[in-house]
């Protein structure tokens, strides 16, 4: 009776616990070098209104708020917990104080306690003694480049071993303004193991990519912000005698180091330099030297190499006049990694004679400056002396312009220029007495516009009728088009494999994308489809959510995913691919 009386007791003390309000503030660290980033946390346990941040006076803030909602159940029964993150940079040594929160609960007002922190020199090394548990690195392969250089990055997590992740999510990344950036394609993330401070971490790129400066001075590329849910085995047992494990929510942060872009030197630029920054290669070749006029040839030009190729101009040819020059076709291709970015540009002129003679096709140069030689580089072809052939005119003047004639009154022609044959055959007379009104003819030609207004009326009834179910009929095709791209990652979500899931889920929006901006799934990065869309004018809120699915996509290769989200972000993604699909 009396340990009924306890029990009762101790739950009537945990509700009553579990009903009060608490608002804390959480700090990743209280003591920070000069540059260092850091999180706070105003951390709710009930849902709130009106709230309020402090100043955050002495720091610069980075990213935030960023709100996240948790939620568990213990032996005090089911608890909330609503927090507010923010990611700030200590500017100069000293001892701060943050300033208290605000916030309010069923009409009560609450506010945290102030928190000091301490913020040493950079070239000190302030550590709390208890190593990370898990921290992010992002890595340039170069802090000083030219305009124009690829620049390897990497968004590197390490963490320790025995620690369970969770999928994270990611609070901010970075806005790489003044940089052109390509996402690199990874099947799987390859782990290694890393030491710091004599401790073992297991280490993987979250991402990898290649940056191309577009500007010179120097630029902060960004930094990236994520919150990790782990758990880990502590010391301590449990009541059964096993090893406790505890759960918690890593706020990690990183940035860019600074990169320093140097113009391009002024000095010995050539006046057709292409804007090619690597080390490049030309091939050019053409089907023959010798053509009659009643034949054609063709001219390849092949640029091929190392660095920024998607920016580098082909280059100019000058074709004599006697030449038809038709619209050429280019082809090109690229490819990014660790290396940086390689590929090829080709064009091929097809030329068709006009006048019979010999011609020249001066030599074709093409100009690059190489980072590494620190200088421009100048490629230059062999010159192609044609010879023309055939039963057609001749040019009289081979050296461009000029008249050519063979006696004949129908054969007078200009070069480049069309100028029609005289006519020698008798023309077509009509009777002076001739009238059009009444005759057959404008008769005829009146029941034609009778019968072809007739029929643009019933045009215009029928495009009417197309344009009122406009709507309808885009819905239809939208849902038609995001249920078609998402059918393998539907497969997988019947098989319960949460992994080949999100490798499903990313290839059919890449895809759609693709199909939808007409361009390669390789041109493809996050920040090209937020352009895009924007330039659509799609809604703000359903941009987050697919650039939000595709950056959970590629996380959850590396920390896995449960079932039940995998579920939510595939209706998810069904949703809002048909919302956009209707919106472009």
């Amino acid at each position: 009776m009396a340990m009924r009386f306890y029990i009762v007791v101790f739950s009537m003390v945990c509700s009553s616990l579990a009903a009060q309000v608490s608002f804390k503030t959480k700090l990743s660290r209280n003591e920070v070098s000069v540059g260092q980033r850091f999180q706070v946390e105003f951390a709710v346990n009930q849902e709130g209104t009106d709230f309020s941040p402090p100043s955050f006076q002495g720091f610069k803030v980075l990213g935030g708020p960023n709100t996240s909602y948790s939620s568990f159940r213990d032996n005090r029964g089911h608890r909330l917990e609503i927090s507010y993150g923010y990611v700030l940079k200590a500017l100069k040594p000293g001892e701060y104080t943050i300033d208290p929160a605000f916030i309010k609960v069923n009409g009560e007002t609450y506010r945290t306690q102030e928190v000091k922190i301490t913020v040493h020199e950079a070239k000190q090394n302030t550590t709390s003694g208890q190593p990370d548990l898990a921290f992010l690195k992002l890595i340039a392969s170069k802090t000083e480049v030219y305009l124009g250089e690829p620049i390897y990055g990497a968004f590197r997590i390490y963490y320790r071993d025995g620690l369970g992740l969770e999928p994270l999510s990611l609070n901010a990344e970075p806005d790489f303004e003044g940089f052109y950036n390509e996402q690199i394609e990874q099947k799987r993330i390859e782990e290694d193991i890393e030491y710091f401070n004599g401790l073992a971490y297991k280490a993987g790129n979250l991402r990898e990519l290649v940056l191309i400066p577009q500007r010179s001075g120097k630029l902060e590329p960004g930094p990236l912000a994520i919150e990790l849910p782990v758990n880990y085995q502590t010391n301590q047992r449990d009541s059964w005698g096993f090893p406790r494990r505890v759960r918690r929510n890593l706020a990690l942060s990183s940035s860019f180091p600074a990169i320093t872009v140097k113009p391009l030197p002024t000095k010995g630029k050539p006046q057709n330099f292409s804007g090619a920054v690597g080390d490049f290669k030309m091939d050019a070749s053409i089907s023959a030297t010798e053509v009659s006029t009643d034949g054609s040839l063709r001219l390849r030009i092949r640029i091929e190499g190392r660095g920024n190729i998607k920016f580098a101009d082909l280059p100019q040819v000058e074709f004599p006049s006697a030449f038809e020059v038709f619209d050429p076709e280019i082809k090109e291709s690229s490819t990014v990694g660790p290396y940086g970015m390689r590929g090829f540009k080709e064009i091929e002129y097809l030329l068709v004679p006009r006048y019979k003679g010999k011609y020249k096709i001066e030599p074709i140069v093409f100009s690059y400056f190489d980072p590494k030689k620190e200088r421009y580089q100048r490629l230059e072809t062999e010159s192609y002396d044609i010879t023309i052939t055939g039963d057609g005119p001749v040019n009289a003047n081979t050296t461009e312009k000029g008249i050519s004639s063979t006696g004949n009154q129908e054969s007078v022609d200009f070069l480049n220029q069309d100028i029609l044959f005289i006519k020698t055959k008798g023309a077509h007379w009509k009777s002076i007495d001739y009238r059009f009104l009444g005759s057959t003819l404008f008769y005829g030609s009146l029941g034609g516009i009778l019968i072809l207004a007739l029929g643009l009326i019933l045009f215009w009834n029928r495009k009417k009728k197309e344009l009122t179910n406009r709507d309808s009929l885009r819905i239809q095709r939208a849902g038609k088009m995001a249920r078609k791209k998402l059918q393998k990652a539907q497969k997988a979500l019947k098989q319960g494999d949460a992994e080949v899931f999100y490798v499903e889920l990313e290839t059919a929006i890449l895809g759609f994308f693709s199909d939808k901006l007409q361009v390669g799934v390789s041109s493809l990065s996050k920040e090209f489809i937020r352009t895009k869309l924007k330039e659509g004018s799609c809604e703000e809120e359903d941009i987050k959510s697919i650039l939000d699915l595709l950056a959970k996509a590629e996380m959850a290769r590396f920390t896995g995913i449960k079932m039940e989200a995998a579920e939510k972000d595939y209706h998810q993604a069904q949703t809002v691919l048909t919302k956009i699909e209707k919106q472009l």
